[in-house]
């Protein structure tokens, strides 16, 4: 009889002992995979920032061309204030918004026109980046201004009867100084970016 309680206390022992095991190794692979998750997650979560962040300096790539090209196509402030928020803002957006998207991450880019910050002085745009891979997205937004370089100065044309007074040597002069001014423009100190955020 004493033999038979040793059998029955030796399987109890047996399906506790392997009960434990068992829960412990349940665990450990949950912890496992979970950890898994959290690193995929963070893994995706970094990489959606870097995508933001190339997709930032893309736009400033188009931004120096376009600031560039309109530089070099006004002579005053009007001009160029209206060149990037009236009569040419959609084209002026949609060619520095123009990236393509690569891989498997989706890109959308808003870009809108400032106007209760804007001046004569500055322009200012509001950006807003969202990249996606599968069910995972981060948001940016970024503010840029845009300096007008021809703000405060007067205007180059001259008048007919100015151009008949002056002597040839003092137009030629003026055209030289006014040609060193606009290569002296360097559209990288006109553009800055502030109030990086991310979502």
């Amino acid at each position: 009889m004493l033999q038979r309680r040793n059998k029955g206390s030796i399987l109890i022992m047996s399906v506790i002992t392997f009960s434990i095991i068992s829960l412990i190794c349940i665990t450990c692979s949950s912890l496992i995979l979970s950890n898994n998750r959290i690193s995929e997650l963070e893994y995706k979560t970094e990489k959606l920032k870097e995508e933001n962040l190339g997709v930032i300096e893309l736009i400033y790539s188009n931004m120096l061309k376009e600031v560039k090209y309109a530089v070099e196509n006004t002579e005053i402030e009007d001009e160029f204030y209206n060149y990037l928020t009236k009569n040419n803002s959609a084209i002026f957006i949609n060619k520095v918004k123009k990236i393509e998207n690569t891989g498997t991450t989706n890109r959308i880019i808003d870009m809108d026109f400032d106007n209760s910050l804007s001046t004569k002085e500055y322009i200012h745009y509001k950006i807003s980046i969202k990249s996606k891979i599968n069910n995972h997205d981060k948001y940016a937004l970024i503010s840029v201004k845009i300096k007008n370089p021809w703000f405060g100065k007067k205007e180059k044309k001259l008048e007919e009867s100015d151009i008949k007074e002056q002597e040839d040597s003092n137009i030629e002069t003026n055209i030289e100084n006014t040609e060193e001014e606009v290569t002296k423009i360097n559209e990288g100190d006109l553009i800055t970016f502030y109030n990086y955020e991310e979502k």
